[in-house]
């Protein structure tokens, strides 16, 4: 018996040891308004710690005026003189600072942005007028409900002013939104691979059509006789027909009109539809053939066809890049090296579907 006490007082001795030298918040300032502000348990000071998860998230130990601070939402707070994001102190207007039911983050000379340059501190949003700032559309999906705003003069995507009537503007899915002017490209990441950078632009890219506007899918939409997409290599198409007569999605990036197929924007005439399926890496495929980004890969054999990279594929005779033949590429031995985007067969190695050896 004498032993379980001791061995149950080590243990509490122990528990309570890691809670003094590594447990460094402590109660909440106010959980009903934010669960990641705290009054630290030891010194006499404000601490905020994202949810709570000190171990995970970290801690940030604030400079905050411990008796008047109170939390604003999760992440603000303010005492009697600063405004707190984070725990850090905010260079906002403090009388007229405010995070607006919308999420709207503004005070009397600026709209901030959590997105801003330097860690941790807010940015504030070029030419955004505060006064008239607010929601796109408060109707829009609630992921994309808080990229979309506008102020009586402009648009803005990200926080970032963009061309557009903001009496008209309205986002029709994820690549394509109109105003009653123009039809606009999203265009959220441009390159391949490694090189993928995120852009998000919104680029003004036709005069608006005539014809009722039918969003098929997040992709692709409809206007008129007319179907736009922003997902090709030139970041808009559009394909005019005499009349549609029916168009349905096949999956994200593509659609069928009347009887023609359309992928990443390409309209792929020969493509057998009933048959044709989407596979990795912009790669698909139906009874006959294989295609890259919607071009057949000519010489391809469907029997023993497999994808080994974005860029690269083969069969039993063929190696592929992208759409070609890599020349004197060996199927059964061809394999990624150490180096970057490298390949070799056990005879030469390759970069981009070459030779380099």
């Amino acid at each position: 018996m004498k032993v379980f006490f001791v061995i149950l007082a080590i243990v509490v001795l122990f528990i309570l040891g890691i809670r003094y030298f590594l447990f460094r918040i402590g109660d909440p300032v106010n959980s009903k308004v934010s669960d990641s502000y705290f009054y630290h348990y030891r010194k006499n000071l404000i601490v905020h710690s994202p949810m709570g998860n000190w171990f995970e998230l970290g801690y940030f130990e604030s400079d905050a005026d411990v008796k008047s601070f109170q939390p604003i939402n999760r992440d603000f707070g303010k005492d009697k003189k600063d405004v707190f994001w984070k725990g850090r102190k905010q260079n906002v207007d403090y009388a007229t600072f405010q995070v607006d039911a919308s999420g709207i983050i503004k005070d009397k000379n600026h709209v901030y942005t959590t997105n801003g340059k330097e860690y941790n501190f807010l940015g504030i949003i070029t030419d955004a007028d505060p006064k008239t700032y607010q929601l796109l559309d408060p109707s829009l999906p609630e992921h994309k409900r808080q990229s979309w705003n506008k102020d009586v003069n402009s648009v803005f995507y990200r926080s970032k002013k963009i061309q557009g009537d903001p009496a008209t503007f309205r986002p029709l899915n994820d690549g394509i939104a109109v105003d009653a002017n123009y039809i606009y490209s999203i265009i959220h990441e441009r390159g391949e691979g490694m090189y993928l950078l995120d852009v998000d632009e919104v680029i003004q890219k036709h005069k608006m059509i005539d014809g009722k506007i039918q969003v098929i899918n997040d992709t692709y939409v409809q206007i008129g006789n007319s179907i736009v997409s922003a997902f090709t290599k030139d970041e808009f198409t559009l394909h005019t027909f005499e009349i549609i007569k029916n168009s349905k999605e096949i999956d994200y990036f593509t659609i069928v009109v009347n009887d023609t197929l359309i992928y990443k924007g390409i309209e792929c005439p020969d493509v057998d539809i009933e048959s044709f399926e989407s596979l990795d890496y912009g790669y698909s495929k139906d009874n006959r053939n294989v295609f890259y980004n919607g071009k057949k890969i000519i010489g391809v054999s469907l029997t023993g066809f497999e994808i080994i990279s974005p860029d690269y594929s083969k069969d039993n005779q063929h190696v592929y890049y992208k759409n070609e033949v890599v020349k004197g590429a060996n199927p059964k031995s061809f394999k990624r090296t150490s180096e970057n985007d490298v390949w070799e067969d056990g005879k030469n190695k390759y970069k981009n579907g070459k030779i380099i050896n």
